[in-house]
């Protein structure tokens, strides 16, 4: 995938989000990440939409990947909030 791409088609998972089409945003969003797997916020959107989905294992894993990325030497800012997810992760924790 072209990685010029990625940022339309996390516009698009954003819509489907916004519409609660959760399960074609999780897909919106992970095509979104593979065309740009450094982005953080590309990564947390991902995160919160297998959230919704209640996939939690997968949610958690990608919550723990946007973070590490967002506060990896030399990342571009992200636009969450880490604290908020930290939390949210403490939640999903077993």
């Amino acid at each position: 995938m072209a990685k010029r791409s990625a940022p339309a088609l996390f516009a698009l998972g954003s819509i489907y989000a916004r519409q609660s089409r959760w399960s074609e945003a999780q897909q919106t969003y992970f095509r979104a990440y593979a065309g740009e797997p450094d982005n953080a916020d590309f990564i947390f959107n991902l995160a919160v939409s297998l959230d919704q989905l209640r996939q939690s294992r997968l949610a958690a894993q990608y919550y723990r990947m946007a973070l590490e990325v967002s506060e990896a030497p030399g990342a571009r800012a992200a636009a969450f909030d880490r604290q908020t997810t930290r939390q949210r992760l403490a939640e999903l924790a077993p």
